[in-house]
């Protein structure tokens, strides 16, 4: 992260080399082999020319542009076409100054919501082969997309990219070994920690690298780059800790053994301190920034109420000092988290490291003796080659390093792929797969398997059917129009479209699968003094229905034909002979609604008298309410005795909908008329005899 150090109407810092001709030739050159390091941070965006040679990385330029507003937040853009806008005025100037055409660019990541991941990977070697540095480096690129592919397994619900791995330490046949290049063994470790920043975080950032016309060709950490220029892989043998201060974000790594062991991020830094000062003196954001870097004695300022005032420097570190203890703290523990224990030395880089008494906090924090932690400068910068009268300071770590650090080691490129028309990036370790893609796809792997609908089983009339669910729709993968499997390797510019798999539809059914709605109704008739369901209607485990409904897994269908007067008397094993409203009838004759079947011939009353003791009822039975009688009413055309409630209380429509179906929910969103007595029905509204139900 960098801090920004000048004048804050001071928009722009030329600080290439004094004398430099300005080229002003139209036809600019191409890129070719400098290296465009660009350090987006929370207050500035600086760009940095480099080429690489046998002595060291040579700076050529540098650009520092600050942000006119606060389009960024604890190292995350919040403002993409502001930070977009500052980028290009960078890239424009640099172009100019130095007559080229820069169309590539190196980044540094930081941000909120930092994971790692240590692992280790075993590799069987080929017999009585040496291994070579390009086996070697074969190895660590797979160990980098097998730890990914671990991070994903365990991090499905958010996407999330890698940003760059450190190989701690390797083994050959179970001893380490620090360059296995030129030996022999079986088996080769890998042991490595990887880092992982939230999918948002850099696609925001290269969002804003693109629209300023520029391709993002390398990424890396900010505490990465931040090493590669202050302690380089011939002093992590010592167990050191770096932490890069910026405005948004306090980043650290941390050596030991060779090898980079740790990184860390909190999103306490010099913003704290601004702010801060905001508060307590009442001035605007780059007001409280120029009193802070302010190196003079006194400094007069404006506060918001346009009231002109004077503060003394001794002033402003009383008033700053409780928080800058608190982000002494912070960075302190953010070290011993990583460490696990106080580091030998730690060096503070970053604009924010220039904050007076900082590195005597950190140290006192630490329990460290005072000269081991030192701030960043000119003179630690190892690597960096640049003119004697080109201003550097600590804020300028991250910048020389991302710079540095292009190209070395094992790499992999940050690249573009499109996954179903969308732009995804990532990072390209020459086995980046379709499966790796899908998790920034929000493409889950339980997706990609299909599944044969469900099978439901029923019983109509006691004959069990059972109805198979429907194939399913396989996924299909397709890589530049080309079959693929998720194994299928992509690399730069690949267009993959991915079609998850569709499960097969679930068996269902319908009573109208079976049965002639049309020729279903049903009466209440009085069959011997009880009242009797006659005609032609359907029971579902055992309740009676009129309405087409789904039949479910399970249902137990029986369709009841009792519309005639023979089949009711059969129904009921009535075998003697019987009267209809008085009458006698055929027994073919359809019953109707409200009829009344008496025996011809009844017993004698005084046959049945029999002798006993009337016993008086009981203070509850006295109390008993009488039985409210049924509401008789006509639903879609047939008449039908509806019960009332069990308070006593009238029902209502959605009693009636509930009645005629398992789920009325679903009856009454596919209906098209749903009214009583021809109005449009409410789910609330009573329902009283004679009323007219119509539900279609």
């Amino acid at each position: 992260m960098d801090e920004k150090k000048q004048n804050t109407a001071k928009k722009t810092s030329n600080t290439s080399k004094p004398g430099a001709a300005k080229k002003t030739s139209a036809k600019k050159e191409p890129q070719g082999d400098v290296i465009f390091a660009l350090d987006i941070g929370t207050r500035t965006v600086v760009g940095v020319l480099a080429k690489k040679t046998p002595q060291g990385c040579r700076i050529i330029d540098m650009v520092t542009v600050a942000h006119e507003k606060r389009s960024m937040a604890d190292g995350q853009i919040e403002d993409i076409q502001s930070v977009s806008l500052d980028i290009k005025r960078v890239k424009r100037e640099l172009e100019n100054r130095q007559g080229i055409s820069l169309q590539k660019t190196c980044i540094a990541a930081a941000g909120r919501a930092l994971k790692t991941l240590r692992a280790s990977w075993e590799y069987k070697l080929p017999k009585d082969k040496i291994i070579t540095p390009e086996a070697l480096k074969a190895t660590e690129l797979d160990a980098v997309r097998r730890t990914c592919e671990s991070f994903m397994q365990t991090n499905d619900n958010a996407a999330f990219y890698c940003v760059g791995h450190s190989v701690i330490s390797r083994s050959l046949d179970g001893f380490k070994v620090q360059k296995p290049e030129g030996h022999r063994g079986e088996r080769l470790t890998t042991d490595i920690i990887a880092a992982y920043l939230p999918a948002y975080v850099v696609e925001s950032l290269c969002t804003a690298v693109d629209n300023a016309g520029l391709e993002v060709s390398r990424l890396t950490l900010e505490p990465i780059a931040a090493m590669s220029a202050v302690i380089p892989p011939e002093l992590r043998l010592i167990n050191l800790a770096l932490c890069d201060i910026g405005a948004g974000t306090s980043d650290v790594a941390v050596s030991r053994d060779g090898s980079v062991i740790a990184y860390g991020m909190a999103t306490t830094a010099g913003d704290e301190i601004t702010e801060t000062i905001m508060k307590e003196l009442l001035v605007d954001f780059n007001t409280a920034e120029a009193i802070k870097t302010s190196t003079e004695k006194e400094i007069p300022y404006k506060n918001i109420l346009l009231t002109e005032c004077k503060i003394t420097h001794e002033q402003v570190m009383t008033l700053i000092s409780p928080v800058e203890h608190d982000l002494a703290k912070v960075i302190a523990n953010e070290i011993l988290s990583a460490n696990a224990k106080p580091p030998q030395a730690v060096f503070l880089v970053g604009g924010g490291s220039k904050l007076e008494g900082l590195a005597a906090l950190v140290a006192e924090e630490l329990g460290l003796d005072p000269t081991r932690v030192i701030t960043g400068r000119r003179e630690l910068l190892r690597g960096i080659i640049a003119p004697e009268d080109l201003i550097i300071g600590a804020e300028h770590t991250t910048p020389f390093g991302i710079a540095l650090s292009s190209g070395e080691g094992v790499s992999y490129d940050f690249t573009t792929i499109t996954v179903n028309g969308k732009k995804l990036r990532t990072l390209d370790t020459n086995r980046l797969t379709v499966f790796e893609l899908m998790s920034f796809a929000k493409i889950k792997p339980e997706d990609m398997i299909s599944s044969t609908g469900k099978t439901i089983s029923f019983t109509i009339s006691g004959e069990k059917i059972t109805l198979r669910g429907e194939p399913a729709k396989p996924s299909e993968i397709m890589v530049n129009g080309e079959p693929a499997s998720l194994n299928t390797v992509v690399t730069k510019g690949d267009e993959v479209v991915i079609t998850p798999a569709e499960k097969g539809a679930d068996g269902a059914a319908r009573l109208s699968d079976y049965f002639d709605m049309t020729t279903v109704r049903s009466c209440t008739v009085t069959l011997l003094g009880k009242k009797r369901r006659a005609g032609r209607y359907i029971l579902i485990n055992g309740r009676e229905t009129i309405a087409d409904r789904r039949i479910w897994d399970g249902d137990e269908v029986e369709f009841v034909e009792t519309e005639t007067l023979g089949k009711l008397l059969a129904q009921h094993n009535v075998t003697e002979s019987v009267l209809l409203n008085d009458k006698r009838v055929s027994n073919e004759v359809l019953l109707q609604s409200g009829d009344i079947i008496s025996a011809e011939n009844p017993i004698p009353a005084e046959e049945h008298t029999e002798t006993r003791e009337t016993v008086p009822p009981t203070e509850s039975e006295k109390s008993e309410p009488p039985k409210t009688p049924g509401r008789l009413i006509t639903v879609n055309g047939i008449e039908a005795e509806f019960p009332a409630r069990e308070d006593g209380s009238a029902p209502i429509f959605l009693d009636v909908a509930a009645a005629f179906s398992d789920n009325p929910t679903e009856l009454l969103a596919s209906a098209q008329t749903i009214t009583v007595n021809g109005k449009i029905a409410r789910l609330d509204e009573e329902i009283h005899s004679g009323d007219v139900i119509v539900i279609e």
